[in-house]
Order: structure tokens, then sequence, then C-alpha cells
């Protein structure tokens, strides 16, 4: 009986929890009160404080179950095996696929208003999610302990590759709606290129045929 209900007890969680996003993203979050999540989930409004005290608390596990959600979807490890240019599409598409999820865009869209609105909600956000090391990263320093890059800090490694990645697909797709699906491979490809004829060693570069880096 016991595990009968903490297995209701987390079902009824997660309920109030995809409750919230639906309010949070269809009609904000400011407007949206603790009654009308209550109501999308079924429940008493007493269920729910009895999960979570705050509306302010419950917006921050949102986050962080879109956090894993996007730590899960990303978590990719290096293969010796596999030429790096592969391995580097497989991050894009995973940023890709996230620019393709109408659900994802809706809930970014509606926590970029929120960071806007109270910067230290983004604080916070952002030092809960630092916690869980990024799959890229570690990715980088597989790599450069392979010997296939060149690289002395693998975050800020990551943090290059990941802006570059959003740059050309997640902003624009947030400004205009969607993306051009025709441009994006060959943009994903140049992008890729171009990351790897910054960061890879020049003994690797001089097989890097399809795409010769430019000499310095």
């Amino acid at each position: 009986m016991k595990n009968e209900r903490k297995r209701d007890t987390s079902k009824k969680r997660q309920s109030i929890l995809d409750a919230a996003v639906k309010a949070f993203v269809n009609e904000g979050y400011d407007k949206t009160s603790m009654d009308r999540i209550a109501d999308i989930a079924g429940a008493s409004k007493r269920t729910v404080y009895n999960h979570f005290p705050s509306k302010e608390n419950l917006l921050q596990e949102v986050i962080d179950q879109f956090g894993r959600e996007m730590h899960t979807l990303k978590l990719i490890t290096y293969d010796h095996n596999l030429p790096l240019d592969e391995q580097l599409s497989r991050f894009a598409d995973a940023e890709i696929s996230v620019v393709n999820n109408p659900a994802w865009m809706g809930f970014i869209k509606m926590l970029l208003t929120e960071f806007v609105r109270s910067p230290d909600l983004a604080q916070e956000a952002m030092s809960r999610n630092e916690k869980i090391e990024n799959s890229l990263t570690v990715w980088m320093r597989d790599a450069a302990l392979d010997g296939k890059l060149l690289i002395e800090d693998p975050s800020m490694a990551a943090s290059v590759f990941s802006a570059m990645m959003g740059g050309a697909f997640t902003w624009p797709a947030l400004y205009r709606g969607g993306l051009d699906s025709q441009k994006i491979p060959e943009l994903k490809k140049e992008l890729i290129q171009t990351f790897l004829c910054r960061y890879r060693r020049d003994e690797e570069k001089s097989l890097f045929v399809d795409h010769p880096c430019p000499k310095s």
C-alpha cells in the first residue's frame, strides 16, 4: 500500500507540473493562479500547495524539469571511432529538435519574458543549472584528451559551439517563429566545419579534405 501511495503522489506531482507548464505558456506566468493550475491538474488547491508551497517554487521546479529534459536530450558521449563532425552534428540536431518542438519553444519564450522581468529568477535558474555538468563540455574534454582537438578550456569551447548553434537556430526561430528547413543542413555543416577549423589539431586538419581550413 505504501508503494502505491508513493506512486500516486509522484503521479499527482507530475500532473501538477504539467498543468503549470500548460498554464504558464498559454496564459503567462504572471496571470496564472494556483487555483488555475489546480483546475487544469484536476486537483484541489490544497493538494497543489502540499506539493509546491508557492507559485514561485512551482515555476522553479518547472525550470529544473526543463533543464533535466534538455540535459537528457543532449547526453551525447564522445566516441573515438566516429568522425568529429558527425558527433558534433548530433549536438546540433538536438538543438534543432528543441527549435522544432512547439511546446519547448513556447516554454522558452515564456521563460525569457520572466527572466527579463525578474533577473533574480534568471540568476537562480542559471546557478541551479550549472550544478549539472554540460555533456558538451565533457565531450570537448574527452576529444581533447584523445588528441583530436586542441582545447585548453573545454567549458569555453563548449560555450563557443553552443553560442554558434543558438545564434544560428534557436534565436532566429524565437524571433521569426520558425526556421527555413531547406537551409538547415548546409548552415549546420558550415558551422561545424568552422568550429573544427578553430579547434582541430593541425595534424588532423591536414586530413580534413572536404573542407580544408584556411592557412593562417
